[in-house]
């Protein structure tokens, strides 16, 4: 599997079969270089300008926004609400979290979550190998939120997104305090904007990923 950070939410794989995913393409106005990938699947966790610029990806793609399980070639997808707040969803409704599976790999893109989710929700996601996670916090979990559902979890790798870059033009926290809420309990490795994996490539011990945005 080929993991790209495009920057924001965004990100694109590409399975050893050729399948090509691109999730939450944001628009041209939030300060980061258009979106411009090309893709089977297009997944959407939420339609909100950063998140569900479609319009920035090629081919004949199958757009998915919205719960249930779907199917790309050799991926499987499986989406589950989440709540967009810390209030079960009153105050900013509600987002899709995608499980992607493929190539020996389960990664969870989980979207804008807001606050803690349900029991019923670790549940039914079960063993995770890779976790994308926001924690710039204002419309997400902020980095004690995300820490606390990547404790939950336990994956082997947990990408953080959704947080202030120096182009960013959307008003959320650094990176920085969840790195440094982390480090104590996991290994932190920098990467480039593309990271390989496949089931053969875990290590014992977690490790938080940062990935270079692609601007």
């Amino acid at each position: 599997m080929r993991i790209r950070y495009i920057g924001h939410s965004c990100f694109a794989f590409e399975t050893k079969g050729g399948v090509r995913l691109v999730i939450d393409p944001y628009d041209n106005s939030i300060g980061l270089t258009p979106v411009r990938e090309t893709a089977d699947m297009v997944l959407v966790t939420h339609h909100h300008f950063d998140h569900d610029y479609v319009q920035g990806v090629q081919g004949e793609y199958t757009l998915v926004d919205s719960p249930g399980e779907y199917q790309s070639g050799d991926v499987r997808v499986t989406g589950y609400t989440l709540p967009h707040d810390s209030a079960g969803g009153s105050e900013r409704g509600f987002v899709t979290a995608y499980l992607i599976e493929a190539d020996g790999l389960r990664i969870l893109h989980m979207g804008d979550v807001g606050g803690m989710p349900d029991d019923s929700f670790f549940d039914a996601v079960g063993r995770i190998d890779v976790l994308l996670i926001p924690v710039g916090g204002r419309y997400t979990v902020d980095a004690e939120g995300a820490l606390a559902i990547c404790e939950r979890i336990r994956p082997n790798l947990m990408i953080p997104m959704h947080y202030k870059t120096h182009r960013l033009k959307i008003d959320i926290d650094p990176v920085t305090p969840f790195v440094t809420a982390s480090r104590s309990e996991y290994d932190i490795q920098r990467q480039g904007d593309v990271l390989v994996l496949d089931g053969d490539t875990k290590k014992k011990r977690g490790r938080v990923i940062l990935m270079e945005n692609s601007f």
